[in-house]
């Protein structure tokens, strides 16, 4: 990585404190442009104290596409507010990375209602079809209508 990159990097990073939210989405977009090059970085934002910091470095790092921060994600899985677990979930499904599965199964469960959604659609993308048994014994007791509609459509997705 170019020292050019690093410091570009690390202004953007900055822009993220901004408190401005549309401003910090579009800073999303920049950084995610830098690719490879912005994972390390991203990965210290993962343990912020902002949970809004935490939120978009698992956003960001789901949009790089990259392998290498699965496992981060996959803690980040577990952070105390629903948010940045809905955007970690949201990210290994994008990465589509197999070593997600088990926590995107457990997280079917999670009482965030946007967060079992996004985990049955990561679970979809992921394409791993030993995941149907789990979509389908949560559906039963879902409650919320628009996840029940995520995880419908999930499991035509992995039927094929």
């Amino acid at each position: 990585m170019s020292s050019h990159s690093t410091d570009k990097i690390a202004v953007l990073i900055k822009e993220l404190y901004h408190p401005n939210k549309e401003y910090r989405a579009e800073t999303v977009q920049k950084i995610a442009r830098y690719g490879d090059e912005a994972v390390k970085p991203l990965l210290a934002l993962l343990n912020d104290s902002d949970w809004r910091i935490r939120y978009r470095a698992a956003e960001t790092l789901g949009l790089i596409r990259s392998n290498e921060p699965v496992q981060e994600l996959i803690l980040a899985c577990d952070d105390e507010k629903d948010h940045v677990r809905y955007m970690a979930a949201k990210s290994l499904g994008i990465i589509k990375d197999t070593r997600a599965v088990q926590t995107l199964i457990r997280m079917l469960n999670d009482e965030h209602q946007y967060t079992r959604g996004i985990a049955a659609t990561g679970l979809a993308a992921i394409g791993d079809t030993t995941a149907r048994r789990d979509i389908e014994a949560v559906l039963g007791r879902e409650t919320d209508q628009t996840v029940k509609e995520k995880m419908i459509q999930s499991l035509k997705t992995l039927n094929g």
